[in-house]
């Protein structure tokens, strides 16, 4: 490695991890913790405090701005690898980052404390709904990040390092139901939360959660929910 390359690195570490991962660290913590009561009490950053001199932006104000949306995807991903569904972490850090861009960098730190709040509350519901069995909890987060593919007990299984037969019976000792209920109950959550935010059809939300066609999602949707897809949209746009 040459002594510029080694330089480089060693102002890195004393001049940008220390100032910004290492005071963001207890905050990511927090949010894989889901900690809410620790991290309200949090004051929110000054802007000031985003600012990395000129190292990213050509100016005070990108520079901050990119810091400001550099922290929103760290915090989304810390949800995500907390167990948060991807696309409910996501449209958290979206929204934040929508609001970035239309506002002025003293804004900043109050959005990026709220935006940090709803992710941590996300994963505090998951964590409160644990199976506390490590197995069912691997196999949990498996489907959760996979729930636009097509997936096998198998797949599941060597994954979480146990037959397929033993996942089969601690998930519905653990979870209370079985594997492909528990699928199927958070696919139709997802769409859920897709009928309320996007503008995909009923039929794109079908394919995407991997039922083979809108007829069968309107009927386990309605099983589940006790109306139809079209209907949850309408009641939801009121």
């Amino acid at each position: 490695m040459s002594d510029t390359i080694s330089r480089a690195i060693r102002d890195s570490e004393e001049e940008f991890i220390n100032r910004s991962y290492w005071d963001m660290l207890p905050i990511v913590r927090m949010i894989q913790n889901g900690d809410t009561e620790q991290l309200s009490k949090i004051a929110p950053l000054s802007a000031e405090a985003l600012y990395q001199n000129d190292r990213i932006g050509n100016t005070k104000t990108k520079e901050i701005e990119y810091m400001a949306v550099s922290l929103v995807n760290t915090f989304m991903i810390s949800a995500i690898e907390a167990g948060v569904y991807p696309p409910e972490a996501n449209w958290t850090a979206d929204y934040a980052l929508h609001q970035i861009a239309e506002s002025t960098p003293d804004k900043f730190p109050d959005i990026i404390r709220a935006c940090a709040i709803t992710l941590c509350e996300q994963v505090k519901a998951r964590k409160m709904h644990s199976t506390g069995n490590p197995h069912v909890e691997k196999a949990r987060k498996y489907l959760l990040t996979h729930l636009t593919q097509e997936i096998t007990l198998e797949e599941v299984a060597d994954h979480v390092g146990v037959s397929k037969y033993h996942l089969s019976h601690i998930f519905k000792e653990f979870a209370g139901m079985t594997i492909r209920q528990y699928l199927t109950h958070e696919r139709i959550e997802a769409a859920k939360d897709l009928l309320e935010t996007s503008d995909k059809t009923i039929p794109e939300i079908a394919a995407l959660f991997q039922f083979c066609d809108q007829s069968y999602f309107t009927y386990v949707f309605r099983t589940n929910v006790g109306m139809t897809p079209g209907e949850y949209r309408a009641s939801r746009k009121r």
